[in-house]
């Protein structure tokens, strides 16, 4: 269970990066909040560098959640990891539900970093 609990966490703050990277800035501006976009870019400049290479970082991270899963799940087999992973179906609920977290939050970043600009398009023409 120490290796999903690991890998569950580890996805939830790349879903966090990715979020942060690409899908929050795009969020604030499309509510008015354009100055505090450029003031995070400012105190954050690793924020800019993300967002120029969302492409890895969705990958990674994408990666990291399906690993995260399959340690979940129970379909890794021990050998890879050298560490007790949880039996199928036998991680307990709050890892669970943390996983679930994780992937809503994960594909809300993939949806506004991607859809976000064409479907604004689309609408207001």
């Amino acid at each position: 269970m120490g290796t999903a609990r690991w890998g569950v966490r580890t996805s939830l703050v790349g879903a966090f990066v990715a979020a942060s990277c690409c899908a929050l800035p795009t969020l604030l501006v499309a509510v008015g909040f354009g100055g505090a976009v450029a003031s995070l870019v400012s105190a954050v400049p690793g924020v800019t560098f993300l967002s120029a290479h969302k492409l890895w970082v969705f990958a990674v991270v994408g990666a990291l959640l399906l690993a995260s899963w399959a340690a979940v799940t129970g379909r890794v087999p021990t050998s890879w990891v050298r560490a007790r992973v949880c039996p199928t179906g036998a991680a307990p609920g709050n890892v669970r539900r943390l996983w679930r977290l994780t992937a809503v939050l994960y594909l809300l970043a993939l949806g506004v970093a991607y859809l976000g600009a064409p479907v604004a398009r689309w609408i207001w023409g």
